[in-house]
């Protein structure tokens, strides 16, 4: 399966809806990722992925590198972008803000679709993918801040019981969150009070 850690990704479109689950409203999110690497990934995909779509060049720069594995030209360049039917449920992608990791958005039980793979001259290749997921309105404002940047993303297909960071904003719940802040800083008043 395709997956990878920390690596630069671009976010080149995302999708905002709703879609129901029983009686209730959720937000749906569709977002579309760029990846550009190295043409080994093609393992993940099919053990023979790389030398279907890539072959070595024949050149004297070529015995620079014996490497049987170096393949740089892409085989079939008329062919254009490769759709790739595979469908990841339950994933968990992760998108990375800051060195510290506290502001990090990971979205856990998605689904990982619509892979297009684009063979490049030189030995790489560009992997677009779609995630679908069910964020809150929060995760929606950063995401949308990011769109059309290269962010670091970690993509995992099997995640185990993954969940987004925070529960999809449904609408309940925000009377609770207001009734808790009105609490909290009227504590801090009393306290400056007896102060």
């Amino acid at each position: 399966m395709f997956e990878y850690e920390r690596q630069l990704t671009r976010i080149s479109h995302i999708n905002v809806g709703q879609e129901k689950h029983g009686n209730q409203d959720v937000n749906a999110m569709d977002i579309d990722l760029r990846y550009t690497t190295s043409n080994q990934v093609l393992a993940m995909f099919a053990p023979t992925l790389k030398s279907t779509l890539f072959e070595k060049e024949d050149s004297p720069q070529q015995e620079v590198n014996p490497d049987a594995e170096h393949m740089t030209v892409v085989r079939h360049p008329k062919m254009g972008p490769i759709k790739w039917d595979d469908t990841y449920e339950n994933a968990s992608v992760t998108v990375h803000i800051g060195a510290s990791g506290k502001a990090d958005i990971t979205f856990g039980d998605c689904k990982v679709r619509k892979f297009v793979i684009e063979p490049k001259q030189g030995g790489t290749v560009v992997v677009s993918y779609q995630v679908r997921c069910h964020p809150s309105d929060e995760q929606i404002g950063k995401i949308a801040g990011k769109l059309n940047q290269e962010v670091f993303v970690t993509l995992d297909p099997e995640a185990e019981g993954g969940s987004d960071d925070e529960a999809p904003d449904t609408g309940k719940g925000a009377n609770e969150i207001a009734d808790r802040l009105k609490k909290a800083r009227g504590r801090k008043k009393q306290t400056e009070l007896i102060d």
